[in-house]
């Protein structure tokens, strides 16, 4: 949960740095990956579950703005759920820089999920005259008055991560799957977009694409789209957000995938034995030109801007573990967590997952 509205003063307040020089993080540590790409180092980080063999499907968990890929680990507790479910998770890194206010420096992470798309100005304005300002990100040069997230070529980035990925990994390319939070929701949105051949499904969470930039995947991709309805950060009916920032709406980013996978025109009350145990209440576009495929859109309607049925107490997924501690020395060191609780939310997730699988090995 990583709300951009009077975000900057926060990550500040939280990113007080605590020196843990002699102590051990209290979990294991993820597998680092690095690698060069659009002139800068970028990582990632990968739990693969032990005792598990053959080729294991992919998750990639993708944080969302401000958050860190081993913040995100902590906070969500998916390693333990891989480990159950027997799948490797992978914990991508969006691009960052430091910035600094009043309350001192903090760290900027974003994914710049339009990639090479253009606008439809047909669709609004991307925010109102009077919506907050962000930290331009250096790499952009200047940002017009909606500009806040990345401008490096996040595409190229996890085109080389799923590469090496198959690579390095024993996994299962027919069942690759992405999910994300906010900003790394918008950023799943984007590569089903423009990636769709990698996936066999994916599922944003608390995010649509900014006004102007709605699209569907180029081939089949099933889509699970869960939203809170008190969400003040990413509003899902399309209405200004809380800072001023416009996005499609929930109801017409699920229309939009339903249209490219040439669904039956018109959504269906959907549910599921994990639906209910999340809280949420789902449509779905059904029919659909490959069978099987749907494009689901659940709710909490009493949720903000969190992962419905998944919102443990405690730190924001900003903090860092020991092994992002160099590169995010402004970041707040993870604290032990002990009030995970039931995984409802993932569990709503996998088991949508877990109906898909590419018919062939990937092709962009």
């Amino acid at each position: 949960m990583e709300m951009r509205r009077k975000f900057t003063m926060l990550l500040a307040m939280a990113a007080s740095v605590v020196s843990f020089t002699a102590l051990a993080d209290p979990y294991p540590p993820l597998d680092r990956h690095t690698f060069v790409h659009d002139g800068i180092e970028r990582e990632y980080f990968v739990h693969a579950p032990s005792g598990r063999t053959g080729e294991l499907p992919v998750v990639l968990a993708i944080h969302g703005y401000g958050s860190t890929a081993t913040g995100f680990a902590v906070f969500h507790d998916l390693n333990e759920h891989a480990n159950r479910n027997g799948y490797i998770v992978v914990y991508p890194q969006g691009s960052h820089f430091a910035a600094t206010n009043e309350q001192g420096r903090y760290r900027v992470t974003s994914w710049n999920m339009l990639g090479n798309a253009v606008a439809d100005l047909s669709q609004g304005p991307q925010c109102t005259e009077d919506a907050d300002i962000y930290p331009c990100p250096p790499e952009c040069g200047e940002c017009d008055r909606c500009g806040w997230a990345s401008c490096y070529d996040d595409l190229g980035y996890f085109t080389k991560l799923l590469d090496d990925l198959e690579a390095e990994y024993s996994t299962d390319r027919s069942r690759y799957y992405a999910l994300g939070m906010s900003n790394g929701g918008m950023m799943v949105l984007r590569l089903g977009c423009s990636m769709s051949g990698r996936f066999a499904a994916i599922a944003p969470i608390s995010a649509q694409l900014p006004a102007g930039f709605d699209c569907g995947p180029t081939t089949p991709l099933p889509m699970l789209h869960l939203t809170g309805g008190l969400d003040d950060v990413v509003r899902p009916d399309g209405k200004p957000s809380g800072d001023g920032f416009i996005y499609v709406s929930s109801a017409k980013t699920a229309e939009s995938w339903a249209n490219a996978l040439d669904c039956d025109g018109t959504p269906v009350a959907w549910k599921t034995e994990e639906s209910k145990l999340a809280g949420v209440v789902c449509t779905a576009y059904t029919n659909c030109a490959v069978e099987g495929q749907e494009v689901v859109s659940c709710v909490d309607s009493d949720e903000t801007h969190n992962w419905p049925a998944r919102r443990p107490g405690g730190a924001w997924p900003t903090c860092v573990t020991s092994q992002q501690v160099e590169a995010m020395p402004e970041q707040k060191r993870c604290e032990p967590r002990t009030d995970y609780g039931p995984h409802r939310g993932m569990d709503l997730i996998w088991d949508f997952f877990s109906r898909y699988q590419k018919q062939s090995a990937h092709s962009n």
